[in-house]
């Protein structure tokens, strides 16, 4: 099996919500859409400690949300608002920064400024 072949492989196991994800009621630009999605939180704090920021408060970073992009179907603007169901209430973010790697979406979220 190649390299690419294998990560397909690897996210297929990580999307999974047998296994990682869990199938999640979203809302972007007025749509519903029911995806696996990894929302982490602890990452989203290791990169804030990466990027030097010591500070509480400094970083409006709060959570990474991944997601297969043969799921969603098409990667959220930068600078977006994205609602997510997390255990029953729906939290609202910005979308500080969003990437495609290999496949997967990977969002990172911001406080939601009013």
């Amino acid at each position: 099996m190649d390299f690419k072949a294998q990560i397909i492989k690897d996210m297929a196991v990580f999307h999974n919500p047998a296994e990682f994800a869990t199938e999640t009621n979203i809302w972007y630009e007025g749509k519903r859409y029911s995806v696996p999605l990894v929302l982490d939180h602890e990452a989203a704090e290791e990169r804030k400690r990466l990027n030097g920021d010591h500070g509480e408060g400094l970083n409006s970073i709060q959570a990474l949300a991944y997601i297969a992009l043969v799921d969603l179907g098409f990667v959220p603007h930068r600078g977006s608002n994205i609602e997510i169901d997390v255990a029953g209430a729906v939290e609202i973010y910005k979308i500080s920064k969003a990437d495609l790697e290999d496949g997967e979406i990977i969002l990172e979220l911001g406080a939601f400024d009013e």
